[in-house]
């Protein structure tokens, strides 16, 4: 599965639908519209905001805290100011940026790039799907 602007309604359309659960069901113990849930689902209305993340974590099994942060921040995009920070942390931010964005970095590499900023543990970092 790829990643696209509306993963975070996709996400929660998905875990709803496997759970069995309608949308007005779920959007009733929100205490929002099916209308907007549907929206949001879609993809027509950004993320929910944080505020209601606890209501789908308690109402639709298989979505998590986890999966909610890292869909909502895929939606939204990335930005990161790296003005006032050292050059040396300046020049890791853009070379990275510009791997990323080539899309050329080697599985090995992105292994090893997440075990070093993940803390560099012997695990290794954990996979979250997109």
């Amino acid at each position: 599965m790829s990643c696209r602007p509306h993963a975070f309604g996709q996400f929660i359309r998905d875990r709803r639908i496997a759970a069995g659960l309608s949308l007005r069901e779920v959007a009733r113990g929100m205490g929002i519209t099916a209308v907007y849930l549907g929206e949001v689902e879609r993809g027509v209305r950004g993320p929910l905001v944080k505020e209601r993340w606890g209501d789908l974590v308690r109402l639709i099994p298989g979505v998590t805290q986890e999966g909610l942060e890292r869909r909502a921040t895929l939606a939204e995009g990335v930005r990161l100011d790296l003005s006032d920070a050292p050059p040396e942390y300046q020049d890791l931010g853009l070379a990275l940026a510009r791997r990323i964005e080539r899309r050329d970095l080697g599985p090995t590499e992105v292994k090893s790039l997440l075990r070093i900023l993940s803390g560099g543990g012997g695990a290794g970092p954990s996979q979250v799907a997109c």
